[in-house]
């Protein structure tokens, strides 16, 4: 049976008694950095298949579910596309009474919603 074995760098601050308050919020900010999500990139036949289902969910009126990254994690959203503004790249979205402005470039899932 092998044992799981602790690094001298990872156990440096409970072994320690003399660290500076600075230095903990550093190496704490440094490990939550490490935990951080990074959006998958999207290749181009994703991408167009993202945007041709964009198009027709904004021809026929229908509701969305996007999947999109929000600078910190992946979130859902369920509208209707209301205009997509191709210089900017990127969509007005009505969800009930809220209007929300999404980039393109955010976008990582779409897909139809199912009709009631």
């Amino acid at each position: 049976m092998r044992e799981t074995r602790v690094s001298k760098k990872e156990n440096l601050f409970v072994s320690s008694r003399f660290v500076l308050p600075e230095h903990r919020e550093m190496y704490v900010r440094m490990k939550e950095e490490e935990r951080r999500y990074v959006p998958p990139e999207l290749d181009q036949e994703q991408l167009g298949a993202l945007s041709e289902l964009v198009w027709q969910a904004f021809q026929t009126k229908s509701v969305l579910t996007l999947t999109y990254y929000d600078g910190q994690a992946p979130r859902r959203l369920s509208a209707q596309v209301v205009h997509i503004d191709q210089a900017a790249r990127r969509l007005k979205l009505r969800a009930g009474s809220e209007m929300h402005w999404l980039s393109f470039a955010r976008l990582l899932h779409a897909e139809l919603a199912a009709p009631f």
